[in-house]
């Protein structure tokens, strides 16, 4: 089962792949992705008092298209790699009270985009209040700057709360390779190896553009962004090796195109479409 965060392992590593299905994008276009993940992390300092951790985490997204859509290209984009590294301090405040400060550098865009201008970074706080063993509550505040774009400050909600016997409601129970930022409701039965979540999660991509055969968005900037719902499975085989399986369906999802310097935007939305995915952890 999913472990409270003062319990977590000191190393973790984690996979995972998520193949969206087709969907139509306007314009008799249509458009599905396949997507995989990895995520390392290692907690590389430990008191009583202060725990530090790097994490990194990893994304590649295979997009497929079908037709010209409102983007006004037949491909957009391909290939999109993201990458990032964290390095996060957590310490004590007061009795129930801990605090977390970390900063963020990360890269993202095409295979074939311009590493330099496909970097940003930021940094991420939060406070959390552990009034029982059965609840945590806290918000966390995440400030990143965008590619081409203004700084965007995005709250995030901290809560893990087993409201009834057998039942959690919590936003940081996923596996940690997972790209979506959200709330599930698990039923976590116990004693038992199987487990079973309903979730809504959040999703932003924004990435650099390399060459295209649209010429006046070459080496400009994409954006995916996406709200979804789903239902997941999870089975411990062992207290450190964790199978998660996912099926669901996104119920919003925009795709934004934009010129190296941000301007000219041209953007579709996708109709709702399935989504199914695997992740694996490993905790040591």
């Amino acid at each position: 089962m999913t472990q409270r965060g003062d319990e977590q392992p000191a190393r973790s590593a984690g996979a995972g792949y998520i193949h969206q299905f087709s969907a139509d994008i306007g314009d008799n276009a249509s458009m599905s992705a396949d997507r995989f993940y990895g995520s390392y992390s290692a907690r590389v300092y430990s008191s009583n008092d202060l725990n530090v951790t790097v994490a990194m985490g990893y994304e590649f997204d295979w997009y497929h298209w079908s037709g010209v859509s409102e983007l006004g290209v037949a491909d957009p984009f391909g290939s999109v790699n993201l990458f990032g590294l964290q390095a996060r301090g957590s310490f004590k405040v007061a009795d129930g009270w801990t605090a977390s400060l970390g900063g963020i550098f990360a890269i993202a865009g095409e295979s074939d985009a311009d590493a330099g201008d496909s970097l940003y970074g930021g940094g991420i706080g939060s406070i959390a209040w552990t009034p029982t063993a059965n609840m945590m509550l806290g918000i966390g505040v995440l400030g990143v700057t965008q590619i081409e774009n203004d700084p965007i400050i995005i709250p995030i909600p901290v809560l893990h709360w087993h409201f009834a016997d057998d039942w959690l409601l919590s936003t940081i129970r996923r596996p940690p390779a997972s790209p979506f930022v959200g709330v599930d409701v698990a039923w976590e039965p116990e004693g038992s190896k199987v487990d079973v979540a309903f979730g809504i999660g959040w999703q932003l991509r924004r990435f650099r553009l390399g060459t295209n055969n649209d010429p006046t968005i070459n080496n400009g900037v994409g954006e995916d962004q996406s709200w979804a719902a789903f239902v997941s499975v999870g089975y411990d085989f062992t207290p450190n090796c964790r199978l998660d399986m996912l099926v669901g369906t996104t119920f919003y999802e925009q795709l934004q195109i934009q010129a190296s310097n941000g301007s000219n935007t041209r953007s579709t939305t996708v109709d709702p479409n399935a989504l199914l995915g695997v992740f694996v952890t490993i905790s040591y």
